[in-house]
C-alpha cells in the first residue's frame, strides 16, 4: 500500500482485536486444551467422532497460538515488527487452522446425518483408518490452498497478510477460493441437518421433547455458523466484487475496514464454543477430565454439567439406541443431541 494514494487510519484496531484475542487466549486455551485432553482419553479402535472433534479442537488451539502476535500486531496500529518470514509463518498457520476448522465441522455434520439417517450402513461402512485418511486430506488441500494465496505481508512493509489497495487479478482468486470457506460448507450442513430432522420426524420411540431439544440444537449450530463465518465472507465478497467492477476502490476499502475487522475478530469466537459445543457436553469426556484434574469437579458443578447428566442418563442412552441402532459408536453424534439440556 501506498500511503499517498490509499491512506487508512488503524488507531481503532488498539482496542477490538487486541481485547477479543486476548480473552480468547485466557479463556479459548484453557478449555479447548482440557477438552482435547478428555477426547483423547476416549479414543478407541473405529470409534469416528473423536478423530474429527480432536483435529477440530486442534485447528483451535492452533490458531490461538498465533495470537500473541497478533495482539501486538494491532496494538501498534497494524505495524508487524517480527519479520517478513515470521508474518509468513504466523498469517498462514492462522488462516489455515481457521478454514480446516469449516472442514471438520462439516466432517462432524456428515457422521452426524449417516449415523441418524443411515445407521446401519454406518456401522457397516466406518472405519477408523478412512477418517483419519478423510482428515489428513483436509489438512493437506487447505495447505496447498494457502500456499497458492499470495501470501506476502502486502504493499506496504508494516502490514502481515493484507493488502491496500488489493489487485482485481487477487480479488478474482480469492472470489474464488473463499467459496470454499462458507458457501459450499453451509449448504452442506444445511442439506445434512435438514435430513437429520426429518429422519427424527418420523423415529416414533423417540420423545417429542428430545426431538424439540435436537432441533434446537440443529439451528444453534448453523446459526453460529452463519453468526461467525457469515460476516467476514460476506464482507469479504463485497470488497472483491467492488476492486473486480471499479478502477479506484481505495476509499471503499478504507471505509469498509472497520467493519472487515469486526469480522475478523467473530472469526475465531469459534473456538471458545468448539470445546462446549462437542465435547463439554459428552458425560464420558467429563469424567475422564475430572478423573485427571479433580478440582475442576467445583467448577463444573456450577457450570451444571454433571447435574443435566445425571438426570438424563438412563432415559438418553434409550433413545439413543432406539434411533441409531444398537450398534451406534460409544460417543455417539446423537448422544451430544440428547445429553443437550
Amino acid at each position: 500500500m501506498n500511503n499517498t494514494t490509499c491512506y487508512i487510519n488503524f488507531s481503532y484496531n488498539r482496542i477490538l482485536l487486541p481485547s477479543l484475542y486476548s480473552s480468547l487466549l485466557c479463556f479459548g486455551l484453557p478449555s479447548n486444551s482440557l477438552a482435547l485432553y478428555g477426547l483423547y482419553r476416549l479414543v478407541k479402535a473405529e470409534n469416528l467422532l473423536p478423530i474429527y472433534v480432536m483435529n477440530l479442537l486442534l485447528s483451535d488451539l492452533f490458531q490461538m497460538c498465533t495470537m500473541p502476535f497478533w495482539i501486538d500486531y494491532y496494538w501498534k496500529e497494524r505495524k508487524w515488527h517480527f519479520g517478513e518470514t515470521a508474518c509468513l509463518i504466523v498469517g498462514f498457520i492462522f488462516y489455515v487452522s481457521l478454514f480446516v476448522s469449516v472442514g471438520f465441522l462439516c466432517c462432524i455434520a456428515l457422521e452426524r446425518y449417516l449415523a441418524t439417517v443411515h445407521p446401519i450402513w454406518f456401522h457397516s461402512h466406518h472405519r477408523l483408518r478412512y477418517a483419519c485418511a478423510l482428515c489428513a486430506s483436509i489438512w493437506v488441500a487447505f495447505v496447498l490452498l494457502f500456499l497458492a494465496v499470495n501470501t506476502t505481508r502486502g504493499n506496504e512493509s508494516d502490514l502481515c497478510f493484507e493488502h491496500y489497495p488489493i489487485t482485481k487479478e487477487h480479488a478474482i482468486f480469492r472470489l474464488t477460493t473463499m467459496t470454499m470457506g462458507f458457501p459450499l460448507p453451509f449448504l452442506l450442513q444445511l442439506f445434512l441437518y435438514i435430513g437429520i430432522r426429518r429422519s427424527l420426524h418420523f423415529a416414533t420411540s423417540v420423545p417429542l421433547n428430545d426431538k424439540k431439544r435436537i432441533n434446537r440444537l440443529l439451528s444453534l449450530v448453523l446459526a453460529l455458523f452463519v453468526l461467525f463465518f457469515g460476516p467476514y465472507h460476506v464482507i469479504s465478497y463485497v470488497r472483491y466484487v467492488y476492486v473486480v467492477l471499479q478502477e479506484d476502490s481505495c476509499d471503499f476499502e478504507t471505509k469498509l475496514d472497520i467493519y472487515l475487522q469486526v469480522a475478523r475478530g467473530l472469526l475465531s469466537l469459534n473456538c471458545l464454543l468448539d470445546p462446549i459445543m462437542y465435547i463439554f457436553v459428552c458425560r464420558n469426556a467429563q469424567k475422564e477430565i475430572l478423573a485427571a484434574f479433580p478440582f475442576l469437579k467445583k467448577p463444573f458443578t456450577l457450570l451444571g454439567f454433571q447435574k443435566q447428566f445425571q438426570e438424563s442418563h438412563t432415559h438418553n442412552d434409550f433413545a439413543i439406541n432406539s434411533v441409531a441402532g444398537s450398534a451406534a459408536p460409544q460417543i455417539s453424534f446423537l448422544s451430544f443431541f440428547f445429553k443437550m439440556k
